[in-house]
């Protein structure tokens, strides 16, 4: 709703700013072209105007964006804005000629080369104020992001210390238990109660960290899934498949941030009287990471309401952390649900 609003709001200040801009330009005659006088300036004005916010937008949503995602090295992005400010410089003056030479009796009528230049200068003072609002704007969102992530780790810091009592009472109960169950010769037990145990202990030595190394996130989640086949017998047409690709101690991601996607393919994705399949795989690419998650779908009526309120912490934490620079693709259908999700190291 604040993002809308904000749109709003810009948009209502663009506007008025180029509706004053123009009301001055034809009040004061601001105009190179010096054959025309009074209301014929009007038309030309406009036009010119319009030559101005072309050049605004089209720097400020398409060539500005090339050069700072690089695309666009500083000799193409020059190179860019001297054509495209040559080019429509001498359109805007043919058209101020054109005009000019059949709206009065003068035969004498002239595109002269300074008035050329004059407006260049004009048209490239607009390049260079939508690269300063740009870079203004940018600067705010940012600043806006920090402050958000400012809340959100105050809110999971005071949570983290309401709850570290109990989970370190809790932690220290399950090894125990674990003692219990390994003098008892209950393997199966001792088994499920250090993986819990792993997990727990992760969650308490790495909530209130920024980022970890891929690979202790890699075996938390694998601590989680051999947790879960815990639950199954051998009989079971159940498949699980946990594949990683790629040197995972170099690559850092956020603290628990895949965890989400696997607890909904265990929740929505097992049936024990049909044939289940849950495939993870974790690809690297030097810099990109690729995870991919599928399972079958065998709860479809009720996991639309719990993946959307998933998805949607999921996306807002992508949202704070990377911007708009990941990839999340899902692909649900009556038959499997499917996701993937590329970002860079942090």
């Amino acid at each position: 709703m604040r993002i809308k609003t904000g749109i709003r709001i810009e948009i209502v200040v663009h506007a008025f700013f180029w509706i004053v801009l123009t009301f001055l330009f034809i009040h004061f005659n601001a105009m190179s072209f010096h054959y025309l006088k009074g209301d014929l300036m009007d038309i030309p004005l406009l036009f010119g105007t319009g030559i101005n916010i072309l050049l605004f937008y089209f720097n400020l949503f398409y060539l500005f964006p090339q050069y700072k995602s690089k695309k666009l090295n500083v000799i193409g992005y020059s190179l860019w804005i001297i054509f495209t400010v040559i080019i429509l410089s001498v359109l805007e003056n043919t058209f101020d000629y054109f005009y000019a030479a059949s709206n009065t009796n003068g035969n004498n009528v002239t595109l002269q080369f300074g008035e050329i230049i004059i407006t260049s200068i004009i048209n490239l003072f607009f390049i260079l104020l939508s690269v300063f609002y740009s870079i203004i704007r940018d600067w705010l969102k940012i600043e806006i992001v920090k402050k958000k992530l400012t809340e959100e780790n105050l809110k999971l810091e005071l949570n983290y210390l309401k709850s570290q009592v109990n989970p370190h009472f809790l932690f220290n109960s399950l090894n125990n238990l674990y003692s219990i169950a390994i003098k008892n010769d209950d393997k199966e037990t001792a088994s499920g109660l250090s993986k819990l145990s792993t997990l727990m202990r992760f969650m308490l030595d790495k909530s209130d960290k920024t980022t970890v190394k891929l690979g202790e996130e890699i075996e938390y989640l694998k601590s989680y899934v051999a947790m879960q086949k815990l639950r199954f017998l051998e009989s079971d047409d159940i498949d699980i498949i946990f594949k990683v690709e790629g040197e995972t101690n170099f690559f850092h991601v956020p603290p628990f941030l895949l965890i989400n996607f696997v607890e909904n393919a265990f929740k929505h994705g097992i049936d024990y009287k049909k044939h289940s399949k849950i495939y993870i795989k974790i690809t690297l690419d030097r810099d990109k990471l690729l995870f991919k998650i599928e399972n079958t779908n065998h709860d479809i009526k009720n996991a639309g309401t719990d993946l959307k309120v998933g998805l949607k912490n999921v996306k807002k934490r992508l949202d704070l952390i990377y911007g708009g620079d990941y990839i999340l693709r899902i692909q649900p259908d009556n038959q499997k649900y499917e996701v993937e999700l590329t970002i860079k190291s942090l």
